[in-house]
């Protein structure tokens, strides 16, 4: 026997139990490494999510796509509209107006502009310099 033995000569079949390896190791036709099955993203992981969406809703199946859903059940699903009383009590901060939280002051809606408007129509004013 050499110096450098091979791998058949480390590891003798006889000695493990009947799984073909050593303690919860897998037998070679349990085995899943991507270079014996010669699959190309095997080693990416995938991590499951924290909880199923969608999965007890309406659709799922065949049949039930088939079949489509009840107009009864399609009601239940609405969300009510906004009312105009709940619309005034949007911004909070303040008086009800017209700009709210999240608008740029001198916004086109406003009937103002956001940038300088020029008269093409007016005379030049050469009486004031720039330095």
């Amino acid at each position: 026997m050499s110096e450098n033995p091979q791998g058949d000569e480390l590891v003798d079949p006889a000695d493990f139990p009947e799984e073909g390896g050593p303690g919860d190791t897998l037998n070679a036709s349990e085995g899943t490494d991507s270079d014996e099955v010669h699959n190309d993203d095997g080693d990416i992981v995938v991590d499951p999510p924290e909880g199923w969406s969608e999965a007890d809703k309406f659709g799922m199946t065949a049949r039930e796509e088939r079949e489509g859903e009840s107009l009864d059940a399609r009601l239940a699903e609405e969300e009510p509209d906004v009312s105009g009383d709940d619309v005034a009590h949007v911004g909070a901060d303040g008086p009800p107006g017209r700009a709210h939280r999240g608008q740029i002051d001198g916004a086109p809606e406003d009937g103002e502009s956001l940038y300088e408007v020029v008269d093409e129509n007016a005379a030049p004013d050469f009486t004031q310099t720039t330095e």
